[in-house]
């Protein structure tokens, strides 16, 4: 079976800090066309809120999350619906 997910790329911010983690997160969506995703890995904890907060208030979509070993994988992107 075919994912539903065009995912472009892959940006690991494991072990970076706010806001330097968010802001690479924001841009590398930002650099997405309008049915692309990328995969976003972040630390678990409070990097992972801040990440998120800022993605949501950039008004970008997070489609999934997936736990890995000491971090999040999160399916993101700019448009509103996966066809």
């Amino acid at each position: 079976m075919k994912s539903p997910f065009n995912i472009k790329n892959s940006v690991d911010l494991r072990g970076l800090s706010c806001p330097v983690n968010a802001v690479r997160a924001k841009d590398a969506i930002a650099a997405l066309g309008d049915e692309e995703l990328i995969e976003v890995v972040v630390d678990e904890g409070q990097a992972l809120i801040n990440v998120v907060r800022s993605i949501n208030d950039a008004g970008y979509r997070i489609f999934k999350s997936e736990p890995r070993e000491n971090s999040i994988a999160i399916i993101v992107g700019r448009r509103k619906t996966v066809s």
